[in-house]
C-alpha cells in the first residue's frame, strides 16, 4: 500500500499537481501512524523510504531548479500545518479526519527534517555554484584549470612521501598512523582531521572539479592540446588559487553530508544562533551503531592494507631490488627531456621490453594485496571483452611506468624555482599508451585501446566515471593528462569490483565459493595459537555437513547455508558474499543482500517449526526429537565484508566471516613485538573462548563486541565537524562523526608493555 502512495506522490510532483503531492504524503503518514499505534517501532521510516523512492529529489543535483525547491517548500510547509492541526485540540478536523487521531511527533519530526535539508542544501548549493562561476580561477582556459587542479594535488603527495620517508618510517609500528585524526584543518581551530582523510578530501574535491568543467568544456574540448598558458599556473602563492580549492572542498563536504542524510546516517538536531548573529544548523547521526559499523569497515580495510604491506616480508625485498631498476630507468628519461618543453615529456621513451618488466616487479607489492584481498573468482572472468588478468597487467603497466615519471621528475625539480613542478605531469597521446602496451605485452592494438579506456576519465557521458579508478584524464581529443600520483591512488581491489557492477556482470557464483570457503574453515577445527600447526576439533559445537534442502510448509522449496549447534542452541547462519563498498551507496545496495538474508533466517527458522521431521532427516548431526523451541535458536546473517559489523535486526545478529570464524577457529588474541633481533615474541596471549570453549552467551556477547573491532572502538570519538563558510550569505551546517582519536594499536601496546 505505501509503494502506491509514493507512486502517487511522484506522478503528481511530474504533472505540478501539489495538492496531491500533499494527499500522498498524508496518507504514508496516517499508515505509519497507524503501525505506531499497533506497537511497531519507528525509526525515520517515513524519511528513508521518501528519499530511497526518490521522492525527495537532491537540492544538489544539477536538474535541481528553483521551481522544485518552491514546490517542495510548499508541499512540506502545508502538510506539516495540516498534521498541527491534526494534533490541537482546538482546532475541529473531525469532518476529514476521526475525533481521537494523533499524528506521532517522530512522523512530523521526519517531515521538518526533510524541510531543513531542502531548504539548507538548494541555498548552499546556489551560493556554492555562483562562488564556482565568479571564481578568478574559473574563468581560466579548460586546460590551464586542469594543469592547476592535478599540479597541486601531483606536488601536495610529492611532499607528503617525502615527509613520510622523515618522520614515519622511522617510527612505523602499525601502519594506522595515518587514520589517526592529530592535525588541524585551516578553517576551524578545533576540527581535527587525519592525513588520510584529508588526502581523500582532496580527491574527492578534485572529482568535483573535474566533473564542473567536463560539464562546462567536455563538448568544446579541442583535438590536441596547444600553446598552454604557463605563466597562469601557479598553484603556490596564488589567494585566488586557493579560494577555488577551497569552494571545490565545500561542495565536496556538501555533496558528502547530504548523501549521508539521504542514505539515513544524519538527521536534523538543532538550530543555533553563532557569535556574528547568523543561525547555524546542527545535523546529528541517527544512529550511532549504525554509523559506527559503516566507519569500523573503512578502518578494518585500511588496516588490513597496511598490515599486509608492512608485515609481508617479500614487499622489503621488493622495493631493494627493484627500486635500482626503476632509477636506472628514469635517467634514461631524463635524457630524453627538452629545455624548451616544461611538462614531463614521455612520448619519445620506449625502453628496453625485459628491462621494463623487471622494472614491473615493484607493482607485486599491489599484485600481492590482490591476490589477499580480492575473490579469486573475480581474476579469472571476463567483463565486456577484456579479461580482469589484462587489466591488471594494464594498470600495473601504467603505475611502473608512473613510478619511472616520479623518479625522473625528482631528479630534475628545484625546490626553489616553481616553474619545474610542471616536470611531474605530463600530457600523453593514448596512442603512445596503446602502442605501448602492444609492444610490451603482444596485445593486439584494438585489444590495447580497450585496455587503456578503461582507465580514461572521459569528457562526456562520464557518470559511472571516476577519479579513483579512471586516473588518466581526457585533456583534449585524443590526449591525456598523465599524473603519477594519480595513478598511484587506483585501489585494484576497487577497480575490479567496478568492473563487475558498471557492465553489470553476474557474480552469483561467489556466493557457492564463499559457502564452500566458511564450510571447509568449520569443518577444519581450531588453532590454539598464531604458530600451532595442527587442527583440533571444536569443543561443544557440531556442524552439518549434508545439504539441507526439501519443500518447506508454505509450499515452496528452502534451503539452509551453515547450520550448526552450539550447546544446546541450534545457529543457523545465512552468507552472503556481496562487494566492497567505496560509497554510500553501493553500501546501501548491499544492504539489499542483509535484508534478504533476514527474511531468509526467519523463514527458516519458521520451517524449523513446521518441517521439523524433514530437516532432521536431511541433516547429518544429531538433534532432539522435538524442534528447537524460538528461544534456542539463533539466527546469524553473516556477509564477505566488514560494513555491518556489529549490527543486530531484532532477533538477527549481523557480522562478517572473518568475526565469526574467529570466534570458532581462532580463539585467542595474541599482541606481538617484531624485532631484528630476537624476531618475533608473544608479549600477550587471551582466550576469547570465557569458559575455555565455546558456548552460547559468550559467543552472543562476542558477537555485538568482537575482538575484531576492539582496537578502533576504544579510540573512536565524536566530533562536530564544520562546513567552511566561504561567503557572507553562506548557511552555517554542522554535523557530528567519529574518528580516531588515537592510534588504536599503539596505544594497546603501551599498555601491554607498562
Amino acid at each position: 500500500m505505501k509503494q502506491l502512495f509514493v507512486q502517487k506522490f511522484k506522478e503528481a510532483y511530474a504533472n505540478n499537481d501539489l495538492s496531491k503531492c500533499r494527499n500522498a504524503l498524508l496518507c504514508l503518514i496516517l499508515a505509519y501512524n497507524s503501525e505506531i499505534k499497533d506497537g511497531l517501532v519507528y525509526d525515520h521510516n517515513l524519511k528513508h523510504l521518501l528519499f530511497n523512492a526518490n521522492c525527495i529529489l537532491n537540492p544538489m543535483g544539477v536538474k535541481y531548479t528553483s521551481e522544485d525547491y518552491e514546490k517542495y517548500a510548499q508541499i512540506l510547509t502545508e502538510t506539516i500545518r495540516l498534521c498541527e492541526a491534526i494534533n490541537d485540540p482546538r482546532k475541529d478536523t473531525s469532518i476529514a479526519f476521526q475525533v481521537d487521531l494523533i499524528i506521532d511527533n517522530k512522523i512530523i519530526k521526519d517531515i521538518v527534517d526533510i524541510m531543513f535539508y531542502t531548504y539548507c542544501f538548494y541555498n548552499m548549493n546556489s551560493i556554492n555554484s555562483r562562488c564556482m562561476d565568479d571564481s578568478a580561477i574559473s574563468k581560466m582556459p579548460f586546460v590551464e584549470q586542469l594543469l592547476s587542479i592535478i599540479l597541486f594535488y601531483e606536488d601536495q603527495i610529492r611532499i607528503l612521501k617525502q615527509n613520510y620517508r622523515k618522520d614515519f618510517v622511522k617510527n612505523m609500528v602499525t601502519g594506522l598512523e595515518m587514520s589517526v585524526a592529530d592535525r588541524g584543518v585551516e578553517y576551524y581551530e578545533d576540527v581535527k582531521t587525519s592525513i588520510l582523510d584529508s588526502l581523500e578530501s582532496h580527491l574527492e574535491s578534485i572529482n568535483e572539479i573535474l566533473r564542473y568543467l567536463y560539464y562546462q568544456f567536455g563538448k568544446s574540448m579541442a583535438e590536441t592540446v596547444q600553446n598552454i598558458n604557463f605563466d597562469v599556473i601557479h598553484p603556490y602563492e596564488n589567494v585566488e588559487f586557493e579560494k577555488h580549492l577551497y569552494i571545490a572542498s565545500q561542495r565536496q563536504l556538501l555533496c558528502r553530508l547530504e548523501e549521508n542524510i539521504r542514505y539515513g546516517y544524519y538527521c536534523f538536531h538543532s538550530t543555533t544562533t553563532m557569535e556574528d548573529g547568523n543561525k547555524a544548523f546542527v545535523f546529528s547521526i541517527e544512529n550511532d551503531e549504525k554509523y559506527k559499523a559503516k566507519c569500523l569497515g573503512v578502518y578494518r580495510r585500511e588496516y588490513q592494507v597496511r598490515r599486509y604491506s608492512i608485515s609481508d616480508p617479500r614487499n622489503q625485498h621488493l622495493l631493494d631490488s627493484y627500486e635500482a631498476k626503476i632509477l636506472s630507468m628514469a635517467e634514461g628519461l631524463v635524457a630524453l627531456q627538452s629545455s624548451e618543453k616544461l611538462l614531463l615529456n614521455i612520448e619519445n621513451y620506449h625502453p628496453d621490453v625485459e628491462d621494463f618488466k623487471i622494472a614491473q616487479n615493484i607493482s607485486k607489492i599491489k599484485e600481492h594485496l590482490i591476490t589477499l584481498l580480492t575473490k579469486e573468482y573475480y581474476l579469472k572472468q571476463t567483463v565486456k571483452g577484456v579479461t580482469i588478468e589484462d587489466l591488471l597487467k594494464t594498470y600495473f603497466y601504467l603505475n611502473t611506468l608512473s613510478e619511472i615519471a616520479c623518479s625522473a621528475s625528482a631528479k630534475l625539480i628545484n625546490d626553489s624555482d616553481q616553474t619545474t613542478y610542471f616536470k611531474e605531469l605530463c600530457i600523453v597521446d593514448t596512442s603512445y599508451f596503446v602502442g605501448e602496451l602492444s609492444r610490451i605485452y603482444g596485445f593486439d592494438i584494438d585489444y590495447s585501446k580497450k585496455l587503456i579506456d578503461r582507465f580514461i576519465f572521459h569528457e562526456a557521458n562520464n557518470r559511472d566515471d571516476d577519479v579513483f579508478a579512471q586516473p588518466l584524464l581526457k585533456i583534449s581529443k585524443t590526449q591525456v593528462l598523465f599524473s603519477p600520483a594519480l595513478i598511484d591512488q587506483v585501489n585494484p581491489d576497487r577497480y575490479i569490483e567496478r568492473q563487475f557492477i558498471r557492465y553489470k556482470k553476474d557474480v552469483s557464483a561467489t556466493g557457492r565459493d564463499f559457502e564452500n570457503y566458511f564450510i571447509s574453515t568449520l569443518k577444519n577445527g581450531y588453532l590454539d595459537s598464531s604458530f600451532d600447526l595442527k587442527h583440533k576439533a571444536i569443543p561443544n559445537f557440531t556442524l552439518n555437513e549434508n545439504k539441507i534442502e526439501y519443500m518447506a510448509f508454505d509450499g515452496k522449496a528452502i534451503e539452509f547455508d551453515v547450520v550448526a549447534v552450539l550447546g544446546d542452541y541450534l545457529i543457523l547462519t545465512e552468507l552472503k558474499a556481496v562487494m566492497t563498498s567505496y560509497e554510500l551507496s553501493e553500501l546501501e545496495t548491499r544492504k539489499k543482500n542483509v535484508y534478504e538474508a533476514i527474511d531468509q533466517l526467519h523463514r527458516r527458522k519458521e520451517s524449523i517449526k513446521y518441517d521439523w521431521e524433514k530437516f532432521k532427516e536431511k541433516a547429518s548431526i544429531p538433534l532432539p526429537k522435538l524442534p528447537f523451541d524460538d528461544d534456542h535458536i539463533i539466527l546469524i546473517a553473516c556477509t564477505d565484508t566488514f560494513d555491518f559489523t556489529p549490527l543486530k535486526d531484532n532477533d538477527v545478529y549481523i557480522t562478517d566471516d572473518s568475526t565469526y570464524l574467529k570466534y570458532f577457529t581462532n580463539p585467542y588474541v595474541e599482541t606481538m613485538e617484531l624485532s631484528l633481533e630476537k624476531g618475533i615474541t608473544v608479549q600477550n596471549k587471551n582466550n576469547i573462548w570465557l569458559k575455555g570453549y565455546p558456548e552460547v552467551e559468550g559467543f552472543l556477547k562476542y558477537l555485538m563486541n568482537p575482538v575484531t573491532i576492539h582496537p578502533f572502538t576504544d579510540y573512536m570519538e565524536k566530533q562536530l565537524m564544520p562546513i567552511p563558510v566561504m561567503d557572507e550569505n553562506d548557511i552555517a551546517l554542522f554535523c557530528e562523526q567519529f574518528v580516531l582519536s588515537e592510534d588504536p594499536i599503539k596505544a594497546e601496546i603501551s599498555k601491554i608493555s607498562k
